[in-house]
């Protein structure tokens, strides 16, 4: 599980990420290219967000206990789910089944997630669902692309940079732990406590 789960982690996503949105650019497709930027950091900033809001209120009841939403399963659904719709987009795939690899790319992540004990279903559930809305925010802003663009260079090289940077890992859990206790004075807000 922790092979399929490294292609989630950051180390992988980053550089994917501006991978994909250089080749968007390049091809001529800077409407999805802004998109895929702008999404990708909401969809990040969304979950290191909640993280740090459960880490400072403690853990919540959300049908299950909530410590911290997946970050993992977020990362699959804008980063792999989202190439996959630009790709079936390209293609002329419409809007519904153009969206359809993101749930199915959280789900295997986040199974992974569960099975490798770092997070529950709920926390995956909201990793999920943030990484797909981001994914179809991004479909919805990213337009027409263009006849230009190369299917097989915006799978190739996507493939080639996950595949050199998977193993890596940038640890940005602990930091987001710290700032989540740091912030602790937002539990008098949510009226819970910190969890340390």
């Amino acid at each position: 599980m922790n092979f399929l789960t490294d292609f989630a982690d950051q180390a992988v996503a980053v550089p994917l990420a501006a991978v994909i949105a250089l080749l968007l650019a390049l091809a001529g497709w800077t409407r999805a290219a802004f998109a895929w930027v702008l999404m990708v950091a909401a969809t990040l900033g969304t979950i290191a967000f909640l993280k740090i809001i459960f880490i400072a209120c403690g853990p919540s009841n959300f049908v299950g206990v909530v410590h911290s939403p997946s970050g993992h399963t977020a990362t699959a659904a804008i980063i792999y789910g989202g190439l996959l719709a630009l790709i079936s987009r390209r293609c002329g795939v419409g809007l519904p089944w153009a969206l359809s690899p993101a749930p199915i790319v959280s789900l295997l992540i986040g199974l992974s997630r569960i099975s490798l004990g770092a997070h529950t279903w709920p926390e995956v559930l909201i990793g999920g669902l943030v990484g797909c809305a981001g994914t179809l925010t991004m479909l919805l802003l990213s337009g027409v692309p263009p006849p230009r663009v190369s299917l097989p260079r915006l799978v190739a090289f996507p493939i080639a940079i996950a595949l050199i940077m998977h193993g890596n890992h940038i640890h940005v859990e602990d930091r987001i732990k710290s700032i989540g206790v740091r912030y602790a004075w937002i539990a008098a807000v949510c009226g819970g406590h910190a969890s340390r």
